[in-house]
This record gives structure tokens, C-alpha cells and sequence, in this order.
């Protein structure tokens, strides 16, 4: 008996997630094929028997004390997967916004006297620095995160491990004040097209994992991730139109 089944998963949160529960439905004795995905979350089986949600359950259980479960189809509503979108639950955004202020108001205080442009290159570059750290502490999770609605990873998976890597450059570009013509086109291109993405992931109303701090933090695709990606393609535009 070759038997496919599929069941809805709660607590998947990053590549590491799904690999442990392949390995964990692996092991089952019953369980000939297992696929795990994270967006949608789910686990599809072959099976030699009809397994139920109780089953699935109880084989999971052992995981991080119980985190992954089946969402039973006995249950009115399924936990929720995301945080409320509200002060709080972007506090992580906040803080780093405050010291990347911080760090422009040092340094206008050092010179003296503050430039826009200048303002505008140590944000870019800090965002691009800090943003990037975040997300290669989990590379393989924030790609599969990234993968969920970014336009380009959605064609192309490997652009998902790759662009930690592009904020990486673009931020220590424009720290070292390097070619900033180039760096600030390429920055309104790569932008503008993650604000494409993002701007169809909230208008489809679907409950999405924000990837702009990679896995670290558990944050819901909302409208400040579009102020963030607009904000960034707009200074890189700014930037272009301001003399050097």
C-alpha cells in the first residue's frame, strides 16, 4: 500500500525547522516518502498505513518539547503562526532605526555640521550592514523565508542565498564611499524589485514571514516592511540626484 496524505504543520519557522521534522518522519516505520515544506507549512507522506492527525502528533512530539504539530482538522482555528503587527512586535525595526540615527548624529556632531547626502550614505550603509548580519545567522532559512514571496528567489531559489551577500557589498560600498553613482543604481533596482514582492505579498492578505531579519526574529509581512524596501529605493534615488 502506497498511501498519500498530507497534513497542515504548525511552528515552522526557518530550513532548520523542516529538515529536523524530515528527519524525525523518516524514521517513522510506516512513513516510505516524506516532502516538508515551509510556505505552504506541510508535510506530505507516502504511507503503508493511514496515519492520523493523533499519530502525526505523537511522533512529533519529541521535537524541540512539542513545537511542530499537525493542525487537527477537528480544531476551529489553527494557532497562529505570527505575532500581532504592532509597536511591539517590530520593536527589533525600531531599535535598529534609533541607532542608525544615532550613528549619522555622531558623526555630524564630529564634523560639525550635517550634509544629507553624507545622512543618507552611513544609513544605507548601516541598514545594508546590520540587515544582512541578521540574515546570514540563518542563510538556508531565510532563503526558504525569502523564497515565499520574493519575485526573483520565487524563479530563481539560489538568488535566496545569494542576496545577504548583495546587502553585504552595497553596505560596505557605501561605507567606503565607493563608486556611489553605481552602488546607488544598483541599490533602486535590487529595492524596487524586493518592494514588488512584498507589495503582492500584503496585498494578498495572506499571514506572511517577514525575511528582513532573517530568522532571528519572528516578524509579519505588513506595511512597514513596504515603508522600509520604499524608503531604501527612494534614498538610493535621492542619492543619484544629489551632487557628489
Amino acid at each position: 500500500m502506497n498511501l498519500p496524505q498530507t497534513f497542515p504543520l504548525v511552528g515552522l519557522s526557518c530550513g532548520s525547522c523542516v529538515a529536523k521534522i524530515t528527519t524525525r518522519l523518516q524514521q517513522h516505520p510506516d512513513i516510505a516518502e516524506v516532502t516538508v515544506t515551509l510556505d505552504p507549512s506541510e508535510a506530505r507522506i507516502r504511507t503503508s498505513t493511514a496515519l492520523s492527525d493523533a499519530d502525526m502528533n505523537a511522533w512529533l512530539a519529541p521535537l524541540d518539547n512539542g513545537r511542530y504539530h499537525v493542525v487537527e482538522t477537528s480544531m476551529d482555528a489553527a494557532p497562529p503562526a505570527l505575532p500581532q503587527k504592532n509597536a511591539q512586535t517590530y520593536r527589533p525595526l525600531i531599535i535598529l532605526l534609533a541607532y542608525l540615527l544615532a550613528i549619522i548624529a555622531a558623526s555630524a556632531w564630529a564634523q560639525g555640521s550635517f550634509h544629507l547626502g553624507e545622512a543618507m550614505r552611513l544609513f544605507m550603509g548601516g541598514f545594508f550592514i546590520a540587515f544582512s548580519f541578521f540574515k546570514l545567522l540563518d542563510l538556508r532559512g531565510f532563503a526558504d523565508a525569502y523564497r515565499s514571496y520574493d519575485l526573483v528567489a520565487k524563479a530563481i531559489p539560489a538568488y535566496g542565498f545569494v542576496y545577504p551577500f548583495i546587502e553585504l557589498g552595497l553596505g560596505l560600498a557605501y561605507l567606503a564611499n565607493v563608486q556611489p553613482t553605481v552602488v546607488n543604481a544598483v541599490t533602486a533596482l535590487v529595492m524596487a524589485v524586493s518592494l514588488l514582492g512584498v507589495l503582492q505579498a500584503v496585498l494578498s492578505k495572506k499571514t506572511i514571514r517577514c525575511a528582513c531579519l532573517g530568522t532571528v526574529f519572528n516578524l509579519p509581512m505588513s506595511t512597514v516592511t513596504i515603508i522600509e524596501d520604499g524608503l531604501m529605493v527612494l534614498m538610493a534615488i535621492a542619492a543619484l540626484l544629489l551632487p557628489h
